[in-house]
């Protein structure tokens, strides 16, 4: 079994569960839960996400997506804020907020493409990336 893993739960269910758990923390008003560790609870969510494998984070993003429609609007949008400027991007935290394109829709198509390039590239055809 995977570190992490629980019995009959796969490590990734497992380590979105428990950000989506620290998440409800903070929604529901822990005072605790806005730090981990001494650093912001934000940039620890953040480091436990990046960190998940791709087929990890599209099994947990149901659960991340429902701890995080616990915030207001405008909390959400500051949480974008934050990881655009943790990440050194510009951009409008509000439209990362207000896609019209279901996310699922969207990672599996990125899937999808990564898998052509590699056909591609298996049979020398050289993939434009």
């Amino acid at each position: 079994m995977a570190a992490g893993a629980t019995a009959g739960v796969p490590a990734d269910a497992t380590a979105a569960g428990k950000v989506s758990a620290q998440v409800d923390g903070v929604a529901d008003g822990d005072a605790g839960g806005a730090e981990a560790g001494g650093a912001p609870l934000i940039d620890v969510l953040d480091g436990i996400v990046a960190a998940m494998a791709e087929d990890d984070f599209l099994t947990g993003l149901p659960a991340l997506r429902q701890a995080f429609a616990f915030f207001p609007p405008r909390e959400r949008e500051r949480i974008a804020e934050r990881l655009l400027q943790r990440r050194g991007k510009h951009g409008s935290a509000r439209s990362l907020l207000r896609t019209i394109a279901d996310p699922l829709q969207l990672a599996r198509a990125r899937a999808l493409e990564e898998d052509v390039a590699r056909l591609l590239d298996r049979h020398g055809l050289g993939a434009v990336r």
